[in-house]
């Protein structure tokens, strides 16, 4: 009955009327976070100084550190290396030949991981080459591997912490919660002016993006591993650190696995974000594509990136797995490492050979070709051609859905949609979630970010419905039926695997900027989870439920619908999670294209130079993904309580 009365109480005051400063909260109680927020961190960055030395210097001191490896790795693949004389002039060594480079990588993933993957990476390089991108993906490769090995030394490192200590672990948590889900924006203000514009830079941010589902994985590896293996560990006499490094990890690595594949797939979706401030590349490649609004350009280099991170995914896959050989090593040097030796030679002789033959150190562009005549033209005849349709659509949806949508969130008092939330909270898992909720909303308001909040939140709703819509039939289809998986799946795989940047260009060319391209942009990069979660939920359904439904004489609709869909829901409750999450990752970038809530504000803080407006705006949206993740996931808990119960 208490439940009814609050819900009850909460929906009478809405109607009803609250004080004016409960309906629309008072400017002048607006803490001023934001502007604290910025003149601390320029003090902290720029005036701040121990022994004479501030912040800034010490943070520069170490991105030069860390640019050494990656200017050598640039010089070597891409750029070449520069010398300068007493007398100021010039001399530059060119980089390797781009054969010596192609077979080098073939060779190494041969070895690594055999023939198969040894033909894709010539594959893959052969489509960089063909299509221009050598030298842009060379110098996105250099830079990827250095933020990959980053990221993963540093999850592996605080993933053994959280395993070691339960209070690490509760603290480190809402840290990685945040990391994951602040926009990616926020945090570029103060990596500028830590450690400048250039590739550094962007490797650090690309780390503090990517790295903390590593260290999640690490330690929940750790904790799957049987106890009896720790046990022959400390039988064996291994000091806790041995016992760590030895037996703890090498057992979980099946599980770490899957860290590092998400370690990949996020650096590269950091790729194109990390342009903006001076990593190049790929992602330079696509960023101009969207600038210019040239589709085939960007997606060219978009599948570059695609392909770059399945590569490296492979390789690094058979890195992980591959067991060390204790077998007596037979032969000479040369003969155990001959494959090796030919590659060197091959590569001395190009190098020397290289200056008398420029075709075989860069790659001629009379040899390449291009596409983006023709996604650019199939673009505009599209939108040239069903002008009338598309704004018809267009139109139509802004004036009956999104509108009405956006001026119910913003008509609702502050105060009753924190009360709705937390008592939404609360119903689904008590006071700690009600309190998590209505303080992280409380946040956003007296933080001055509720109006634009809201506008966030209403393009993340409709998003989320719009792409269920699609997702959710399509899903069970693909669980029901084996050709529409086979069919199905290839495409979610390439469209997960596409940077976000490249959803953008086609929306763009077809409907104008404006929230319309936003949202149809973030329905295009959210479905993949959708269709994957809810299809994976149907299959997963043992063959011992659908026996007995058949055998109680259900028919194909019945067991679908009293059987299948009831045990697939926790597992289509997680891809409605991921749906959501995906939506706010989209969200960011939608910034570029005109929509006007908290994401605006993150891309303002860049060009205004404001740390603190971002961060704080940042978190804004941080908040409402957590907020909604938590309820999904309590929403989860009890149906798979339910779902229990009845079997």
């Amino acid at each position: 009955m208490a439940p009814v009365l609050v819900l009850i109480g909460i929906v009478a005051a809405g109607v009803i009327g609250l004080p004016a400063w409960l309906e629309d909260y008072p400017e002048s109680m607006v803490w001023g976070i934001a502007a604290w927020g910025t003149d601390a961190i320029k003090y902290v960055v720029n005036d701040l100084a121990l022994g004479g030395v501030t912040l800034s210097e010490v943070s520069r001191m170490f991105a030069g550190l860390l640019e050494v490896p990656v200017d050598i790795a640039q010089g070597l693949l891409s750029e070449g290396f520069t010398f300068y004389g007493a007398d100021g002039e010039a001399t530059t060594l060119p980089p390797l030949p781009w054969p010596a480079v192609c077979a080098g990588f073939t060779l190494f993933a041969w070895r690594l991981a055999g023939v198969r993957v040894a033909v894709f990476t010539a594959l893959t390089l052969g489509y960089f080459l063909i299509f221009g991108l050598w030298g842009s993906a060379m110098l996105t490769l250099s830079s990827v591997v250095f933020a990959v090995l980053i990221s993963l030394v540093l999850g592996i490192l605080l993933g053994v912490l959280g395993y070691r200590s339960e209070t690490a672990n509760r603290i480190l948590t809402p840290v990685y919660d945040v990391m994951q889900t602040i926009p990616t924006f926020s945090y570029l203000v103060p990596v500028l002016l830590l450690f400048g514009f250039n590739p550094v830079a962007a490797i650090i941010a690309t780390v503090i993006y990517a790295m903390p589902p590593m260290a999640r994985v690490t330690t929940a590896a750790l904790q799957r591993v049987p106890a009896n293996i720790a046990d022959f560990g400390t039988m064996a006499g291994c000091t806790p650190r041995q016992k760590m490094w030895t037996v703890l990890l090498p057992a979980a690595r099946q599980h770490l696995l899957i860290g590092l594949n998400q370690v990949i797939l996020l650096t590269f979706a950091m790729v194109i974000i990390a342009s903006v401030i001076g990593a190049g590349g790929l992602g330079g490649e696509v960023y101009k594509g969207l600038k210019a609004l040239r589709i085939g350009e960007a997606v060219e280099a978009g599948i570059a990136i695609t392909l770059m991170a399945v590569l490296l995914d492979r390789l690094s896959k058979a890195a992980a797995l591959r067991r060390p050989s204790h077998a007596e090593v037979e032969g000479s040097l040369w003969e155990r490492h001959r494959a090796w030796w030919i590659c060197l030679g091959a590569t001395v002789v190009l190098v020397l050979v290289a200056p008398f033959v420029p075709a075989l150190g860069e790659y001629p562009d009379a040899w390449t070709i291009s596409t983006g005549n023709f996604w650019n033209d199939a673009i505009l005849w599209v939108s040239d051609t069903y002008y009338t349709q598309i704004k018809a659509v267009r139109d139509t949806t802004i004036l009956s859905v999104m509108r009405p949508t956006k001026d119910f969130l913003l008509g609702v008092p502050w105060a009753v949609a924190i009360a709705a939330v937390a008592f939404l909270g609360w119903a689904l898992s008590g006071w700690r979630l009600a309190a998590v909720c209505a303080g992280l909303l409380g946040f956003i308001v007296v933080t001055g970010y509720w109006d634009a909040a809201m506008t966030s939140l209403y393009l993340v709703v409709l998003a989320t419905i719009l792409t269920l819509i699609i997702a959710l039939p399509v899903g069970i289809l693909a669980g029901l039926s084996d050709w529409a998986d086979r069919a199905v799946t290839p495409v979610i795989d390439t469209l997960q695997t596409m940077p976000n940047f490249v959803y953008l260009i086609p929306v763009v060319m077809l409907f104008s900027v404006g929230e319309f391209s936003g949202l149809i942009a973030i329905v295009a990069y959210a479905l993949p989870p959708g269709i994957r979660y809810t299809k994976e939920g149907i299959r997963g359904v043992t063959k011992s439920n659908i026996d007995a439904a058949e055998m109680s004489g259900c028919s194909r609709w019945q067991k679908l619908r009293h059987v299948q869909l009831p045990l697939a829901l926790p597992d289509i409750l997680l891809g409605v999670n991921q749906t959501v999450m995906f939506a706010f990752g989209m969200l960011v970038i939608t910034a570029l294209v005109g929509t006007r809530g908290l994401e605006h504000d993150t891309l303002i803080a860049i060009s205004k130079v404001q740390p603190g407006e971002g961060i704080v705006a940042g978190l804004g949206i941080s908040f409402l993904s957590i907020i909604i993740d938590r309820l999904i996931r309590a929403t989860s808990a009890q149906l798979s309580r339910k779902t229990a119960g009845r079997t």
